[in-house]
């Protein structure tokens, strides 16, 4: 008998398939809050989990960085700069207060330009993973990710701003180590081939413009640059006013 009822329970209440929940159905399940919790189920999404292993960097290996949309210009520089040796260590060398205080209880949040770089080198040296997002860097310079900047602009800037973060540093070996790694100095020479005088003028600069058109490496470049120029000079004869070269 009992079966019986049992039986006659399962045949007459039916899955229900109602938008609310109905009080003598009690197979009904909807207006539980269920579908905040389970929603609909994407099979293709246990097959897209990537393995965490994947994401660790290989033994002798570089650390990457996250390309935020059209930031590989500044990517580019990071590496550039995180390879040069001396600049490393003087950014490691900084006073940041920040970081002394800080503990593991807490994220640390770089404030100066000098500190995001301290912070994203220490990362590149130290992490465990294949690739870090320089998103705090570039929020702090406040870049937009979505517009391709000029390369050489920007490295100009960034340099400049560099060199003034660190001129703040007491030690006077972290104050001029921008202009130690890259300023360097030019002498425009005039030299007159008829009297024997010449004339210097000295230069400092950060970056040469060279022509690469019809070179093949950056030392054909260079010695274009250096090469001698000859400007004729122009003489007036005051006495009947004719010029001649």
């Amino acid at each position: 008998m009992l079966e019986q009822d049992v039986g006659v329970l399962m045949v007459s209440f039916m899955l229900c398939f109602c938008r609310r929940n109905c009080k003598g159905n009690p197979s009904s399940l909807v207006g539980i809050g269920e579908q905040v919790w389970i929603g609909e189920i994407d099979e293709n999404a246990f097959h897209n989990i990537d393995d965490p292993n994947s994401e660790c960097r290989g033994m002798n290996t570089f650390v990457g960085l996250t390309n935020l949309g059209a930031t590989c210009y500044v990517n580019t520089f990071l590496q550039v700069w995180f390879h040069n040796l001396e600049l490393r260590r003087s950014l490691y060398q900084c006073h940041n207060s920040r970081a002394q205080e800080h503990n593991s209880e807490s994220d640390y949040e770089p404030q100066s330009i000098s500190d995001h770089l301290q912070y994203l080198f220490a990362l590149l040296q130290n992490s465990n993973r294949k690739h870090i997002n320089p998103s705090g860097l570039v929020k702090a310079l406040g870049l937009d990710t979505g517009q391709q900047q000029d390369a050489q602009e920007f490295s100009k800037l960034f340099m400049s701003l560099l060199e003034d973060t660190l001129s703040k540093q007491k030690s006077p070996s972290l104050q001029n180590v921008i202009q130690q790694q890259f300023c360097g100095q030019f002498s425009y020479v005039t030299f007159c081939n008829q009297c024997g005088r010449s004339s210097a003028l000295l230069s400092r600069f950060y970056e040469l413009e060279l022509n690469i058109q019809g070179h093949k490496n950056l030392n054909e470049c260079v010695t274009e640059f250096l090469k001698v120029t000859f400007i004729p000079r122009i003489v007036k004869n005051v006495k009947n006013g004719q010029t001649a070269e």
